[in-house]
């Protein structure tokens, strides 16, 4: 599968479904994997070209839709598991969001789609994409049944480089995904990534949603850019990071 992913920009994660200027010929040359989270954003997800890796999961800010119907999204994820690998890629977003009292209210619930989520993983063998704000302490209380997993992503993480570093050695096959964070002079981020192993680390644009100031959304082909302030940050040329990354970004799949 190698040839297949070789010299190309790989975006960890993304939502095709909802990034409004996608275009299939975009001037990059690029692979990514994207999260469905409804059945609609599915339907339009799986019609992606097939450079777009396909994940659909139960995202923990669901727990606020008054009509969110835990059971019917537990079954059509699993319908897509049995499936097989040429349907779904990899479970995600699952997680925990604890930014505002409305998402800690819910925290039982989150934990009942995140039980879910990890078991699916578990049986079927699948990468899991996470999401989590402010609610580190959850990964920690997991690891050692994230451990059995055969890959776990921390999709945009904002923990700190001795967190990351932690779950790392608690044995969890980890990559750490980065955007535009750097750009934003996040200090923990680009501590992460100016010293986190190189096989542990990913990058990604989470189009449309994460955004500079004064931008509306990003665009799926900025991950070029993410590229250039990280081989910045690492002290790397761009074409090495291009090379390792896409080595880390099939690790992860699978492939």
């Amino acid at each position: 599968m190698l040839e297949k992913f070789e010299k190309k920009f790989c975006d960890a994660h993304f939502h095709y479904a909802v990034c409004r200027d996608f275009q299939p010929d975009l001037k990059v040359d690029w692979n990514a994997l994207s999260c469905a989270h409804s059945f609609e954003e599915w339907e339009i997800q799986k019609k992606a070209p097939a450079c777009v890796k396909k994940a659909f999961g139960l995202h923990p800010q669901a727990c606020l839709q008054p009509d969110f119907d835990i059971k019917k999204y537990a079954d059509f994820l699993e319908g897509l598991l049995k499936a097989g690998k040429n349907t779904i890629h990899a479970i995600g977003e699952a997680g925990f969001d604890y930014f505002t009292p409305a998402f800690r209210e819910k925290a039982l619930l989150q934990e009942e789609m995140w039980n879910i989520q990890l078991e699916l993983a578990l049986q079927y063998k699948m990468p899991l994409v996470v999401h989590c704000r402010k609610a580190n302490e959850k990964l920690f209380e997991y690891a050692a049944r994230l451990k059995k997993l055969p890959a776990v992503l921390f999709h945009s993480f904002m923990g700190s480089f001795v967190e990351a570093e932690s779950l790392i050695r608690r044995g969890i096959p980890s990559f750490f995904s980065f955007g535009k964070q750097m750009k934003n002079g996040n200090k923990k981020v680009i501590e992460c990534v100016k010293k986190l192993p190189l096989e542990n680390l990913l990058l990604e644009t989470d189009a449309p949603f994460q955004t500079l100031k004064g931008e509306a959304f990003t665009r799926a082909g900025e991950i070029r850019l993410i590229y250039e302030a990280a081989a910045e940050i690492r002290g790397f040329k761009e074409e090495y990071l291009v090379q390792n990354l896409q080595q880390n970004f099939i690790k992860f799949l699978n492939f």
